[in-house]
Formats: C-alpha cells, sequence, structure tokens
C-alpha cells in the first residue's frame, strides 16, 4: 500500500513541481515532528534504508538473500539557502561560452557538506558505499570532501565482493572552474574544426598551417613544422580529433595567450580563444581539482574498489571527461577501476561512447562506463532557449530509447572483446532484457563477465531481484541518514519519478495493482491482507 500511494504522488506533476515549497511550508506550520513522521514513513521508507547504520541491516540481508548487492550511499544534505555559495552556471544564470556542449549532465541539488559518511558495520557483505555530493564553496571544503570519499572507499574496502563508490566532480571543486575548463576543452575541438577545411575527419600539414597563419601571421615555416610534429608524433601527415584533444593541454592555453597577445593576429579565432583560455592560476586550481580526483582513483586502485564518476550539466560534462581521461590511462590498465557515466539523452553521447572507446584502445586501457538515460531534461531545454542554441536533448524519449540502445549495443560488443565493463543503470524493462539478451548472445557470463546492473532502492524491485536471484551481478542504491538532512535527496527523489522514469513507474504500479488485488480477493492467503508470510521473495519497499 504505501509503495503504491507513494509512486502515485510522484505521478501528480503539481504536487511533485512544488514540493520543496511544500515541504518547508509543512516544517513551519505543522512543525519537524509531524512532517518528519509523515515523511519518514512514506517517501523515506520508500527510498532509503533508514537513520543509522544498524537500520541498513534488514536491507542489505534482503539483498544479500537474493544474490544483489548494495551501494552504500550516506544521502544527508543539508537543505540550505546556497545564496552565499553560488555555482557559477545554473538554470537562471547560464554562461554564453559553454552554451553548447555535447556532454551529459546530472546535478544533484546545492547544498553545504552536513556530515561525514561515518563507517558501516563489518558484516555488510557484498555493500557499497557513495559520498553525498554538496556545492563549492572554498577550495579547502572540496579538501574535506576528498576526506569524505575516503571514508567511503574505507567502507566499501572492508567488504567482501566487488565494490563501488560513486563520486561527483563538483564536490572536487570549483563549479566556475569547471565551467571555464569545459570551455576551454571545447574551444580546443572548435578550432580543429576550423582547420579540418575539407570536413574529412582529419587535418594534415597545409590546413594546421593554414589555421596557425590565422593566430601567428608572421610565424616562419619551420615554427609552424615544428608545432605541427607536436601533434603527429605518428608521422602520419595528418591528425584525428582524439589525437589533436589529448595533445593540445589545457596548461598550454596561458602561454598561447600571452604569444598571440605579443605576436598574434586580432583575428575573430584569436580573439575566442583568448577569451576563453584558462589563466594560470585557473590552471592551477585544475590541478588541484585533478589531484583530489588522483587522489581518490589511488585509494580505490589500492582496495579493489571500481569508481563511478557521475555525469553532471552539460556545461561541466567535458571537464569531467577530461578528468576521467586523464586518470583512465593510469588506472583502467589491467583492471578498470574509473567508470565514466554517458547518458543516452544526449544527442552526441552515441559518438562520445564511439571516440571514448577509440581513444581507450589507442592508449591501451580498458574503457569502463556507466550508462544512464539523463536526467534535468527540463534545465537543459530551458538554458538551451535561454541562451538560443539547439537543445542537446533527444527531442522525444523515443529517440533516447534508440539512442541508449545503439550506445549499449557498441559497449557490450567491446565487452565480449575483452576491452570494456559496464554499469546499466536503467530501470526500463526493455534496456534489462535487451542487456542480458545480448550477454547471451556474446557469450558474456552472468556474472564475472564485466557487466553490472544498477537500479535505485524502492524502484524496479522486479527487475533488481530478478536478475540477482539468476545469478546477474545487480545492485542497488541504499541511501541512508538522519531524516532533517536526507529531505532534500527525497524531494528530489520525487522530482525524478516524476520526470525521468514515467515509464517505470506506470509498469510498476501495474504491477502493484495486480498485487493489492490479489491480496484482498485472497486475504488468508500467503502474502494476504491477514497472513504477512510471503509465497516468495518480498522486496524492500513491499
Amino acid at each position: 500500500m504505501r509503495m503504491y500511494a507513494v509512486l502515485k504522488t510522484c505521478s501528480i506533476t503539481p504536487l511533485v513541481r512544488n514540493a520543496d515549497a511544500l515541504v518547508k511550508a509543512s516544517r513551519k506550520i505543522l512543525g519537524d515532528n509531524a512532517t518528519f513522521g509523515v515523511m519518514r514513513h512514506t517517501f523515506m521508507k520508500q527510498f532509503c534504508a533508514g537513520e543509522t547504520e544498524d537500520d541498513l541491516r534488514p536491507t542489505i540481508d534482503l539483498l544479500r538473500a537474493n544474490g544483489i548487492g548494495a551501494i552504500i550511499d550516506y544521502a544527508a544534505e543539508d537543505d540550505v539557502d546556497t545564496t552565499a555559495a553560488k555555482p557559477a552556471a545554473s538554470a537562471d544564470k547560464p554562461s554564453p561560452s559553454s552554451a553548447t556542449t555535447d556532454g551529459a549532465g546530472s546535478s544533484n541539488s546545492p547544498g553545504v557538506a552536513a556530515a561525514d559518511a561515518g563507517q558501516l558495520p563489518a558484516d555488510l557483505a557484498g555493500a557499497v558505499a557513495v559520498g553525498r555530493t554538496y556545492s563549492y564553496v572554498t577550495e579547502a571544503v572540496c579538501d574535506k570532501h576528498v576526506g569524505i570519499f575516503l571514508k567511503a572507499i574505507d567502507t566499501v574496502a572492508k567488504l567482501p565482493g566487488q565494490g563501488f563508490a560513486a563520486i561527483k566532480v563538483t564536490a572536487l571543486g570549483s563549479p566556475q572552474l569547471l565551467e571555464r575548463m569545459s570551455a576551454a576543452l571545447l574551444e580546443i575541438r572548435s578550432l580543429f574544426r576550423a582547420a579540418d577545411a575539407d570536413g574529412d575527419g582529419f587535418v594534415d600539414a597545409d590546413e594546421f598551417a593554414s589555421l596557425y597563419k590565422q593566430l601567428f601571421p608572421t610565424a616562419q615555416p619551420d615554427r609552424v613544422e615544428r608545432a605541427f610534429k607536436t601533434l603527429d608524433l605518428e608521422g602520419n601527415g595528418k591528425v584525428d580529433v582524439i589525437s589533436w584533444s589529448h595533445r593540445i593541454h589545457l596548461a598550454d592555453m596561458p602561454a598561447m595567450v600571452e604569444r598571440i597577445k605579443k605576436h598574434g593576429s586580432k583575428s575573430p579565432l584569436s580573439v575566442e580563444l583568448c577569451s576563453v583560455a584558462l589563466t594560470r592560476e585557473e590552471v592551477q586550481l585544475a590541478e588541484a581539482l585533478l589531484k583530489r580526483v588522483a587522489k581518490l582513483a589511488a585509494a580505490a586502485s589500492a582496495t579493489g574498489v571500481k569508481l563511478m564518476i557521475d555525469a553532471e550539466h552539460t556545461y561541466f560534462q567535458p571537464a569531467i571527461d577530461h578528468t576521467t581521461h586523464v586518470l583512465s590511462l593510469t588506472y583502467n590498465k589491467a583492471e578498470p577501476v574509473i567508470f565514466n557515466t554517458y547518458q543516452a539523452y544526449l544527442k552526441g553521447s552515441y559518438e562520445r561512447v564511439l571516440e571514448d572507446m577509440e581513444r581507450a584502445r589507442r592508449e591501451k586501457y580498458i574503457f569502463a562506463a556507466k550508462l544512464v538515460r539523463g536526467a534535468y531534461v527540463s534545465l537543459e531545454r530551458a538554458r538551451a532557449v535561454k541562451l538560443g542554441y539547439e537543445s542537446p536533448i533527444w527531442d522525444n524519449i523515443q529517440q533516447t530509447h534508440s539512442n541508449y540502445n545503439k550506445c549499449l549495443e557498441a559497449v557490450l560488443d567491446e565487452v565480449a572483446a575483452h576491452k570494456a565493463q559496464i554499469m546499466v543503470a536503467s530501470h526500463n524493462q526493455d534496456s534489462i532484457e535487451r542487456t542480458v539478451a545480448g550477454m547471451a548472445a556474446r557469450g558474456l557470463s552472468p556474472n564475472g563477465s564485466g557487466v553490472y546492473f544498477g537500479q535505485l532502492l524502492g524502484m524496479s524491485d522486479n527487475l533488481t531481484f530478478k536478475l540477482g536471484q539468476n545469478g546477474y551481478q545487480a545492485f542497488k542504491y541504499v541511501p541512508y541518514g538522519p531524516i532533517d538532512l536526507v529531505m532534500p535527496y527525497l524531494v528530489r527523489r520525487a522530482h525524478e519519478n516524476s520526470s525521468i522514469m514515467g515509464a517505470a513507474v506506470t509498469k510498476q504500479m501495474e504491477m502493484l495493482r495486480h498485487e493489492l488485488l490479489r491480496r484482498i480477493k485472497h486475504p488468508l492467503a500467503p502474502g494476504g491482507l491477514f497472513n504477512r508470510q510471503s509465497p516468495t521473495t518480498v522486496s524492500h519497499a513491499a
């Protein structure tokens, strides 16, 4: 009954749209005891395992009994006014410098770090931990977030079985910096497109010379030739976008700008490059960001834990991708540690998957991906309208489904070649069935093949439990934390269920209706209204 009521509430759009305001009003008028009492027995029971580590035991035991791993997610967040620590780019005040990314994005609600991830009981076998993310305030706060994530990794490492920890890069560096990095990285790719005069996907020596002359009209031929050779290390006489973007570094940009200002032109190309290039101070901050993430990667690698890098808004994503690529060069050699996230609702995501797999082949590391459909459709579309560029989101859900399937099939082929691993993070039954069928067709075993499945606690239990009971490596996100600090997470979960999980919710509600009717018609049968004994496995949310 609870599950049906909660999911039905999530389908009432006006209620969900104003959920945050309604909760705040309830706390002000009715008080925290009444408000938290209702939330504790409805949304929290549905989407969280409890408030303390001890509360996790029944959920973890149930999952373990059904062959399911748990991603332990300390979901506490401080629901505060963020005016003192605004991200640089938001839905209200986007930055035009990064208006046209082809990355993927998902971000949690802003907030300030409220609590420590803490320690979990040592007998919660097969569990995995996630450090919740918070908005940037200072470099010192970012360093503190490293400590939270390290404790999450340490918790995972102490538990038997494969472990995952998940992080968001916005917890480890300024959103302003990430947006600036993303704009600069996009400009590097834009320079490639400008140089590729014939549009064949390669820049040869003559095309490079033409571009170089636009920036430095008086450059001597031998200098142009030397510059091209730094890109064409293989001596092929041409470079593609992968080599180009890998060999022009963010750290090189300040010196390039200084040289343009001193010896270069004032062409539109030069003006644009100078406007988006990082300053020397920003390069230092970017290096500090990379060191923080590298510290987490090293800790994860040393303890056998896999690190999932969450996707965020499109105006942060190029910087996040860059970070994961750099770390993959070191930590994804024999066994992948770094998993990047790809959102299939973005128009450029399939091409991005193909490019990143090719990059991994060239650099001889294992490609590792978490594949999701995506969140914040409304935010990305509204931002595109406000800045006047094409929406990065597919026009309809069927296009997203089709793109998800294309990405999935491409990565499964790479898994079968022992060159990739994937976390299929989806509540869509067709996607799960396609993955299972694809594994069988490629001779990939349910366990140990490098294919993992992930769903949220309280969602699509029918899929997760079926996977676990049949030997597939299935995981549930299991959030916990004090009710007053978990409230923002619960409000966000209601939004996500309403906006991006419509089909999954509809399917689950249909199954719940059938089960409720069965219990009413047969009250004395196992699982009936007057007989709580279950004839089969009862899920966490039943």
